[in-house]
């Protein structure tokens, strides 16, 4: 039996696992969990659909087809479109409330530090809540979209999960892009 750790391959995690060493999947679900539980969240954040009944239904989506799995590209670009279905699902099921992109007006004012900053990160901080702001105001498809870019995943691998062409994708990615920089040209232009 081959030992697996940290270092070790999805592949291998994937092929240990299989054999009955259930630490091979320990280390493939901690290797994903914090990256594939913040894309969630980012992407349902606002909706009416919970992130973490998405995450734990895939997780165990993911057990149950592990062993169906062919490796056609990377293991976390299939756990993202197992996640995405199951997101597609329930959207379908609750009637489309999920895929509403959340007004400026209806974002809530960020709380004022509790304490004082030196200026560069002050600066920096707003500037990151600025940006989840301007995300958090994207179509559900356009931050989908820049929410798996933030993973690096592939355009291709994008388009695989959203089921539609590269260049629909590409095209999203390109409206995301100019989205947030009129949205953070907006939101400075407030400041000054």
């Amino acid at each position: 039996m081959i030992t697996v750790n940290d270092t070790s391959g999805d592949t291998e995690l994937i092929s240990a696992y299989l054999r009955g060493d259930d630490k091979a999947f320990e280390i493939l679900y901690f290797r994903y969990k914090r990256q594939f539980y913040g894309y969630l969240n980012n992407l349902l954040r606002g909706s009416a659909i919970d992130p973490d009944d998405v995450f734990e239904e895939t997780w165990l989506k993911v057990i149950d087809k592990l062993p169906k799995y062919k490796e056609q590209g990377r293991f976390s670009a299939w756990l993202f479109r197992l996640g995405h279905n199951i997101f597609i699902d329930k959207i379908r099921k609750n009637g489309n409330v999920a895929l509403q992109s959340i007004d400026r007006e209806d974002m809530p004012e960020l709380p004022e530090p509790e304490h004082r900053q030196p200026a560069g990160e002050m600066e920096n901080a707003e500037l990151g809540k600025e940006i989840e702001k301007a995300v958090h105001a994207l179509s559900a498809e356009q931050r989908e979209v820049f929410l798996l870019r933030q993973q690096e995943l592939s355009f291709k691998e994008i388009a695989d999960i959203q089921n539609c062409p590269v260049n629909t994708v590409l095209s999203r990615m390109h409206y995301a892009i100019k989205n947030l920089r009129i949205f953070l040209a907006e939101s400075r232009a407030l400041v000054k």
